[in-house]
């Protein structure tokens, strides 16, 4: 999904995290926001499983959802329950 397809409430949640790093105004994600450096390898509770390089990822305890934010690969929303996130830096 794009930005446009994100519910409100992870619009808001970006938002949040902007504000929090000193970013106060920006509402969508940069080239900058991604980690050049990490991966995220996802496996879900019937043992599939994703892998995304250079994500942002927030978890959002209060939706009982993570976010996996991607450049390339677009925006993924998860249910916590099931999902197993392993960030990797590479070398």
């Amino acid at each position: 999904m794009k930005h446009e397809d994100l519910p409100e409430r992870w619009k808001d949640k970006l938002k949040e995290r902007f504000k929090n790093i000193g970013f106060d105004g920006q509402k969508r994600l940069s080239a900058t926001d991604f980690n050049s450096m990490m991966i995220a390898k996802i496996k879900f509770e019937d043992d599939s499983f994703a892998e995304f390089r250079y994500p942002l990822v927030i978890n959002a305890p209060e939706f009982d959802e993570v976010g996996v934010f991607t450049e390339h690969c677009g925006y993924h929303i998860f249910n916590l329950g099931g999902t197993y996130i392993d960030l990797i830096e590479e070398d």
